[in-house]
């Protein structure tokens, strides 16, 4: 089955089968491996699964910590080139127009939108000047009324689950007052023009090819210096992640495994050089090459969790 997995993704990165058809090959190997798990745990028994799973689960802690944890910059690392911008969104919300205001932070996947979004949502100095505030996700895929008591649940803590869809609406409605502000994070330049009240949106660059470098070496190698055989194709490898600081984050998590090999390097450069980066779909390609550097027994836990939405709470026994 583990196999089989591998081939099933492997083909859906590689080759342009229609989209449903991705969906129902993947589903159909999902479905397996919850039908082989089921059948695992009868044989062996629960308890001695449950010991089984905790000696995985620190292994693989042990196996991810080195490389990409490590390599994770912290929210002030990552917030750091958009200071500015951060400081213009604190002042929007603390002040300007005393009506309801949509302030949006705009940019490609992996430039850090949510990373910003949240650590303002989080600042003390920002969140004790609201009565109250909610966050929420909002994907391609999702459900009206479980936004509504999402954002409910935490404007107004209770049992709204009775309510109609209608009630639950304007409920949230009355407790969105002049003075309010709401944060928005998109892709799409259209969903913040449609959005927009006072505030223009936010538009977060791209890392220059200097500064990605300058992010890359800083996560690869922890301050030291970058050995001279590899400055060239790690400035190639830098210029390859387009600018986006999760893409380098990544890359730099697979580098830190190629020993300083210059030729290990290389391999890198030209998997990246086949990516699209920058395109729409840019997503995919990050995907693609975080699943594809992954070590194989990782890989089947990889497609577990694709199976999850965006923002959803993964409930464990």
């Amino acid at each position: 089955m583990a196999y089989k997995s591998v081939y099933v993704i492997d083909s859906c990165l590689s080759i342009s089968y229609p989209l449903w058809y991705k969906v129902h090959w993947i589903s159909e190997v999902v479905e397996n491996i919850k039908l082989l798990n089921k059948d695992v745990k009868e044989i062996f028994g629960r308890k001695h699964i449950e010991l089984t799973l905790h000696e995985v689960a620190k292994t693989s802690t042990c196996l991810i910590e080195p490389s990409f944890l490590a390599n994770t910059p912290t929210e002030n690392e990552e917030m750091v080139l958009f200071q500015d911008v951060m400081e213009k969104i604190k002042k929007q919300l603390l002040g300007g127009s005393s009506q309801l205001d949509v302030i949006s932070i705009v940019g490609m996947p992996g430039l850090g939108k949510t990373t910003l979004a949240e650590q303002i949502y989080n600042d003390q100095i920002v969140a004790g000047y609201f009565d109250v505030h909610g966050k929420c996700h909002v994907t391609q895929t999702y459900s009206w009324r479980e936004l509504l008591l999402t954002l409910l649940n935490d404007v107004e803590p209770s049992d709204h689950t009775k309510k109609a869809d209608d009630q639950l609406a304007k409920k949230l409605r009355q407790g969105i007052k002049n003075g309010s502000r709401i944060i928005l994070t998109t892709r799409l330049s259209e969903v913040a023009q449609y959005a927009k009240c006072e505030s223009y949106p936010h538009d977060l660059p791209l890392l220059r090819d200097d500064e990605g470098w300058k992010s890359l070496q800083k996560k690869v190698f922890h301050g030291d210096n970058c050995p001279f055989e590899l400055g060239d194709v790690g400035f190639r490898i830098a210029k390859s992640c387009g600018g986006l600081p999760l893409f380098i984050v990544l890359v730099a998590s697979v580098l830190k495994e190629k020993n300083n090999k210059a030729d290990l390097w290389k391999e890198v450069q030209e998997s990246l050089d086949a990516l699209n980066i920058g395109s729409l779909e840019e997503s995919m390609s990050i995907i693609g090459f975080s699943y594809m550097n992954l070590p194989y027994h990782l890989k089947p836990c990889f497609l577990y969790f694709g199976g999850f939405l965006r923002g959803k709470s993964i409930h464990v026994s």
